[in-house]
């Protein structure tokens, strides 16, 4: 606790805070305008549905909906399966250097894997070693 003036205040600041909170809440909940819209938004109160409905078309759209659902879900697995097999198809293709308006980019390693290197110990040696194997072997 701070002594003082400075504590006083604090001490008066904070009980004003604990006292005002309920107060304030007290007089906006009170009004029934908010507790309509509060009841309402958090659903406090559920009346049964109206006994016309035709529990059957209900039933039915339902049953439409998720089959939909289920259908797209299908079609967008059939997409991914389509994707994987693309990446998968470019990934074996060729020895992965990239063509450009024909000419061909070395295939440097990039600068996460050799922030990589560095970060788990290897030296800067063995990274030295390990991008001139590279360069030699796409200058091939």
């Amino acid at each position: 606790m701070v002594k003082g003036k400075q504590g006083l205040y604090l001490e008066a600041w904070k009980f004003g805070i604990y006292i005002s909170i309920p107060i304030f809440a007290s007089a906006y909940y009170s009004d029934p305008e908010a507790q309509k819209y509060w009841a309402d938004y958090w659903q406090f109160i559920k009346y049964p549905e109206n006994p016309n409905t035709n529990v059957k078309e209900k039933i039915r759209a339902l049953a439409k909906e998720k089959a939909d659902l289920a259908q797209q879900r299908q079609a967008y697995r059939d997409q991914l399966r389509e994707l994987q097999v693309a990446a998968d198809r470019s990934k074996s293709y060729g020895d992965g250097a990239i063509v450009v308006a024909g000419d061909v980019a070395a295939n440097k390693p990039s600068w996460w894997s050799r922030l990589g290197g560095w970060v788990m110990g290897r030296s800067r040696s063995a990274t030295a070693d390990v991008n001139a194997e590279q360069g030699a072997e796409s200058a091939k």
